[in-house]
């Protein structure tokens, strides 16, 4: 947001607002030449619709707000000051280029991590497929217990058991949140469904007959919506390899690789499959 400091709006623009995200207090005159370079390029690069930074632009100009200057010691114009939790925490005096500034706002805006990390946030209820591959980079780029714990919830929506299991094991008691407990407890929900007694009485069955393709088929299924990917993934390899016209185990198969996605356990069972057809 960019906003027009008054002595009306000065405790909800400045002061509040600084209590959830930056604010740079922005000092100017326009009688100054260099503010009227220097505020465009400002305005420009925190954007009207920052969700980390609102610019707050002070006309010194105005008796009633040279005050606030003369609080902060400004002895130049312009003048960029960094609010946060109702406190000044940086200032920089006198006119600045695009790369100044940049450098002034750089600890403020978020990296790109931080970015994809919103995106998957946004993406996860709709795509967890999606939210898996951009929290894979991030994590790439930047691994922190934020990211993992969101990654954790995105291999959790995709049936991913064990991984999810992996990444929670990651996270230090001091991030052991909210959002954290309701992973873990969905996580031990779906491990009880993955040893139902239905999934335990196919495996006696199938242990009784280790050779028939049809419960390695069910199984397989039956594996799969447990959040057994790879073993429902060999079940079917090994039907295919006897024959690639058994049932459905081809269908299967092909929607089982489809539904992960770039998850590395498919791709090593995609080359199995392509290794067989040509």
């Amino acid at each position: 947001m960019i906003v027009d400091i008054t002595v009306q709006n000065f405790q909800q623009a400045l002061i509040e607002a600084s209590m959830s995200k930056t604010v740079v207090i922005y000092f100017h005159a326009q009688q100054v030449p260099e503010c009227q370079a220097m505020t465009p390029v400002l305005e420009r690069l925190i954007g009207a619709d920052s969700a980390h930074i609102d610019l707050a632009k002070v006309d010194v100009a105005d008796p009633q707000l040279q005050s606030l200057a003369v609080q902060l010691g400004l002895q130049a114009l312009p003048a960029m000051v960094a609010f946060k939790d109702g406190q000044p925490v940086d200032v920089l005096e006198g006119p600045q280029d695009e790369a100044g500034i940049k450098a002034f706002l750089q600890p403020y805006q978020p990296n790109e991590a931080e970015l994809l990390l919103e995106q998957a946030k946004q993406t996860l209820g709709l795509d967890p497929q999606a939210a898996y591959g951009l929290l894979q980079q991030a994590r790439a780029l930047d691994d922190t217990p934020a990211i993992r714990l969101c990654l954790a919830e995105a291999a959790l929506a995709l049936n991913k058991l064990e991984e999810t299991k992996q990444l929670l094991a990651t996270i230090g008691m001091a991030d052991q949140d909210s959002q954290y407990q309701h992973i873990l407890a969905r996580l031990e929900l779906a491990e009880e469904a993955a040893d139902s007694p239905e999934l335990r009485e196919l495996e006696q069955k199938l242990a009784e007959t280790p050779d028939s393709m049809a419960l390695k088929q069910e199984l397989a299924v039956l594996y799969f919506q447990a959040g057994r990917q790879e073993e429902a993934l060999q079940l079917l390899i090994e039907v295919l390899q006897k024959d690639l016209a058994f049932g459905e185990a081809k269908k299967h198969f092909l929607d089982m690789l489809t539904s992960m996605g770039a998850d590395p356990v498919a791709s090593r069972y995609r080359r199995k499959l392509y290794s067989m057809l040509y």
